[in-house]
C-alpha cells in the first residue's frame, strides 16, 4: 500500500471515530437528561396542568404549543433549571397554558396532554412529548405516538387517560387556555406571563434561565 492511500484510510478511519464518538456522547445526554427532567417533576407536588407549591408567591403562566421548536428548546434547556431553582423550593408555581395554534397536530396533542393533567401526570406527558417531538404538521401525532408516550408516562394509567383525552373536559381547558391567551394578547410560543407581589413581566422565546430569574426576581421584590 503506497503511502498517499495509507494516508486517505487513515484519515477516513478518524473521521468515522470522531463521528462515532459525538454520536455515543449525544445518545448519552440525551437519555440521562430525559431521565434528570422526569426524576426531578416526581420531586415536585403537581395539580392538573399546576406544577409546584399552591402557596408559591410567584406564578409563572406557560403558555406554549406542543409542535413548537422553541417550546421543545425551552422544555429541554431552561425549564429544569426552573424547576430546580425556583419551583422545587416552593418560590415559584408554573401552570402551562398549552395552546393549538401551529396547526391540526397541535389539537390532539393538547387534548392528550390535558388529559395526562386529570391524573396528575401533565408535566411528565408534555415533557416527553418534547423531547420526542417530530416535524410540525408532519403527520407524526397519531393515536399510537400519542398512547406510547402515556405508557412511557410513569404512574399513568393509560386506559383511564385514553377515555379522558376523547372527553369535553379536555376540550374545554384547551378552549380556556385559548381563550387566556387571547386576553393576554399573546403572539407567540413559549411565552411566560410571570406574576408576583410586585407586579407582571412578560418573558418571550426559548430563554436562557437567566432571563426568567431577572423577570422573577422582578416580581416578588427582591
Amino acid at each position: 500500500m503506497n503511502k498517499q492511500r495509507f494516508t486517505w484510510l487513515l484519515g477516513i478511519v478518524v473521521v468515522f471515530a470522531v463521528v462515532a464518538t459525538a454520536l455515543l456522547v449525544w445518545l448519552s445526554q440525551t437519555s440521562g437528561g430525559e431521565g434528570e427532567v422526569l426524576e426531578l417533576l416526581a420531586e415536585v407536588p403537581q395539580d392538573g396542568t399546576t406544577l409546584g407549591s399552591e402557596d408559591a408567591p410567584v406564578t409563572v403562566y406557560l403558555y406554549e404549543d406542543l409542535q413548537c421548536p422553541a417550546c421543545a428548546a425551552f422544555a429541554r434547556e431552561t425549564f429544569p433549571e426552573l424547576v430546580r431553582r425556583y419551583v422545587e423550593p416552593g418560590e415559584v408555581k408554573v401552570v402551562s397554558e398549552t395552546i393549538a395554534v401551529l396547526g391540526r397536530d397541535s389539537v390532539p396533542a393538547a387534548r392528550a396532554t390535558f388529559a395526562a393533567g386529570e391524573q396528575d401526570r401533565y408535566w411528565e406527558y408534555s415533557t416527553l412529548f418534547f423531547l420526542n417531538q417530530g416535524r410540525e404538521n408532519s403527520g407524526y401525532v397519531t393515536d399510537e405516538f400519542l398512547t406510547s408516550l402515556a405508557e412511557e408516562t410513569q404512574g399513568l394509567d393509560v386506559d383511564q387517560w385514553n377515555e379522558a383525552r376523547g372527553s369535553e373536559a379536555a376540550q374545554s381547558e384547551l378552549d380556556a387556555a385559548q381563550t387566556s391567551a387571547r386576553d393576554e394578547g399573546i403572539e407567540g410560543t413559549p411565552t411566560l406571563v410571570i406574576r408576583g407581589p410586585e407586579g407582571t413581566r412578560e418573558v418571550v422565546g426559548a430563554v436562557p434561565i437567566d432571563r426568567v430569574s431577572s423577570a422573577i426576581d422582578e416580581v416578588r421584590g427582591s
